[in-house]
Parts: C-alpha cells; sequence; structure tokens
C-alpha cells in the first residue's frame, strides 16, 4: 500500500539556506563593569526567583512590548532599584517580590512583619512609597532614596 507517489526527502527552502538577517532583539549582551557586583546584590537581596526576574525584565522588555504603548525598561528606575536594595534591609519573614509598570519603572511589593503591604516604585527621578502600617504614601525625589530608605528599612 503506498500512501504517497512521491518518495523525495524532506528539504529546505532554498531561501532559509541562503540568507542571513540581523536578529530584532539580540539574546546576548555584553557586561559592564560592575555588572557582576550588582547581580550578587539583586541575588543577595530578592532570591534566586527575584534575580531571575530582573534578569527576563532587562532582556525582554528593553524595547517596545504589550498591546497598549507600554514603556521599556526605564535605565533610570534600574539604578534607582539598585542604590535602594543596598540599603533595603527585609526582615526575614519577608518575601519580597519585582514586577515592572507599563511605564517601564520597577516596582518592589512585600509584607511586613506583621503583614501589611509595603510597596516602592522606582521613577526616573522620583520614587514612591506606600506603607499600608502606617498609611505613609509619598513621593520622593531620587536624590533623596538613600535617606528614606534608612529612615524606614535599615536595620535598627
Amino acid at each position: 500500500m503506498t500512501f504517497c507517489d512521491s518518495v523525495l526527502p524532506y528539504q529546505t527552502a532554498s531561501w532559509l539556506s541562503s540568507r542571513t538577517e540581523d536578529s530584532i532583539t539580540p539574546r546576548h549582551r555584553i557586561a559592564a563593569p560592575g555588572d557582576a557586583e550588582r547581580e550578587k546584590l539583586v541575588a543577595r537581596k530578592l532570591g534566586i526567583h527575584g534575580w531571575k526576574r530582573w534578569q527576563y525584565f532587562r532582556q525582554h522588555y528593553s524595547g517596545k512590548w504589550g498591546d497598549e504603548g507600554q514603556s521599556p525598561v526605564s535605565p533610570r528606575s534600574q539604578e534607582s532599584l539598585l542604590k535602594a536594595l543596598e540599603h533595603l534591609e527585609f526582615a526575614t519573614s519577608a518575601k519580597p517580590s519585582l514586577f515592572l509598570t507599563d511605564d517601564g519603572h520597577f516596582e518592589l511589593a512585600w509584607r511586613d512583619e506583621n503583614g501589611g503591604s509595603i510597596q516602592m516604585e522606582f521613577g526616573p527621578k522620583e520614587f514612591e512609597l506606600f506603607m499600608e502600617a502606617t498609611g505613609i504614601e509619598e513621593t520622593h525625589p531620587n536624590s533623596l532614596l538613600d535617606q528614606v530608605v534608612t529612615q524606614h528599612f535599615a536595620s535598627k
């Protein structure tokens, strides 16, 4: 019984093997000075899951994304996030989660010792802080980031 009269093997289309094109979004990146230290900082403060999310956002959201014109990852937002992580001290029970907003800003969210919500969104020029337990909902210029983070979250 024959299913097909043709006995030709599979073939690759000629155009597929005769040209090369640049990738739209390259999957490699060149390490900049200090990258290893930044990666260690993120892994130490946010854990392996947070580090993976940070890498994912940086790799896949550095260009246009979404259907509604969402903004790519803001390099200044990332710098603010990293600066905050240098000073943030999380309670041992805290499990900080990292998000990316439609504006391309990084946002950290976690729970305090009593289960109250804490959120920080890092914009290119200012950051927002929300603390459910105390009712704090503030916006500060990034120049005050060290001071505000130390005031609220440094180990005492």
